[in-house]
């Protein structure tokens, strides 16, 4: 029996998602639980599995454009099912888990010059017989050029632009996908956050003994010391809801993770009921669901507090930003063989700085430094029977 197949919701928050890509073509057989489209919401980039078996007949929302949750976005049925009465319910706004299934245009993507816009996938790019010519003499190469013309209309103007920008060697890469999500969200976070940044240094030469032994990295360590600090200091791990102050009682750490086209923050949850074994197994794991792109709102929502290990690429020092909703960050500089004084000696220990971001709304300094410094403590001084 023909049905939609409809945008569903990814994350609490999410309100509405935008198609990156359909999988199938219209009129391609499907098997259900097979891939079928790629969509993006503000947290995650995901692939939807189709419903049921059948033929996908009809595309409702294409690549590029965004929906609301519970709108249609394509008909599954049978070959020779008449989908007639389908295609005319999803011609009208309809409802579905609470939401208006209205198809909601995309914004424009960014590009070298105020005003352009994309022409549609799959719509032949209209151009003048002036640009053509003028194309052939600069050697443009037309598909790569966007029409500011009527209707997309490529001109001379927009050919000399794109050779112009050929000339001065420039890569043009669209704000788009992984990398819009973190821009916008970043952006959320610092226009509404008061944030402010304090930074510890921690000896961190017990912990490379431990390491050395166990084989575990210095990012499980300092998450599970992070965990049991927020126990003692739980309203780092809360969220700012308009005039309320939410304070979680379960502590899941997201874990900030680098791809080649952004970041992406997969959680360990109930990382204080966990061991440093524990944890390295499960990061190990959500690193490679992440290389394979195989990241679900499962692995990818509900963190309460973030750890970011920017010293993994040689920082020593920085100021992470907050993860909005969440009130506190923070940042793991690298490890470093360091003079320092011992006893009235100096002698060469593993220094690492630690930086807090958190917003002042909600933390004060006081406890900010006191939860930096039950962190530094458990790691200075690790009970191997407590970690392990």
């Amino acid at each position: 029996m023909g049905q939609y197949m409809r945008m569903p919701r990814l994350s609490q928050d999410m309100t509405r998602g935008r198609i990156l890509d359909w999988l199938k073509k219209e009129g391609d057989a499907v098997r259900e639980g097979e891939p079928l489209v790629s969509v993006e919401s503000e947290k995650a980039e995901v692939e939807l599995q189709a419903p049921q078996s059948g033929v996908l007949r009809r595309v409702l929302v294409t690549a590029g454009q965004a929906a609301d949750v519970g709108a249609p976005l394509a008909i599954l049925a049978a070959a020779e099912e008449n989908i007639a009465d389908l295609l005319k319910a999803s011609a009208v706004p309809s409802t579905a888990a609470g939401q208006s299934a209205t198809v909601l245009p995309t914004a424009p993507l960014p590009s070298t010059t105020p005003g352009l816009t994309p022409r549609p996938p799959g719509k032949r790019q209209p151009v003048s017989p002036a640009a053509k010519r003028l194309a052939r003499d600069l050697g443009v190469d037309l598909p790569g050029v966007i029409g500011t013309g009527a209707d997309g209309l490529v001109t001379e103007a927009d050919v000399r632009a794109s050779a112009a920008r050929m000339a001065e060697h420039v890569q043009v890469i669209p704000l788009t996908g992984l990398r819009r999500r973190i821009a916008e969200r970043l952006s959320l976070s610092r226009q509404t956050a008061a944030d402010v940044t304090t930074v510890v240094d921690v000896d961190m030469t017990e912990v490379a003994a431990l390491k050395k032994a166990s084989g575990l990295s210095y990012t499980a360590y300092v998450i599970w010391a992070t965990a049991q600090a927020l126990r003692k200091f739980p309203i780092l791990n809360s969220t700012l809801e308009g005039d309320r102050i939410l304070v979680k009682q379960d502590i899941h750490l997201g874990v900030a993770m680098a791809l080649e086209d952004g970041l992406v923050v997969p959680v360990i949850r109930s990382a204080d009921r966990k061991t440093v074994e524990e944890i390295a197994r499960e990061m190990d794991a959500l690193a490679r669901q992440a290389r394979e792109r195989q990241l679900g709102p499962v692995e990818l929502t509900g963190s309460t507090f973030t750890v970011t290990n920017s010293g993994a690429f040689g920082s020593l020092l920085f100021t992470p930003i907050i993860n909005h909703p969440e009130v506190a960050i923070l940042g793991i500089g690298k490890v470093a063989d360091t003079p320092a004084v011992r006893e009235g000696a100096i002698v060469i220990r593993k220094i690492m700085y630690l930086c807090l971001s958190y917003d002042h709304r909600v933390v004060d300094g006081a406890p900010a430094v006191q939860f930096l410094q039950e962190v530094k403590q458990q790691l200075e001084r690790p009970s191997v029977r407590s970690i392990v």
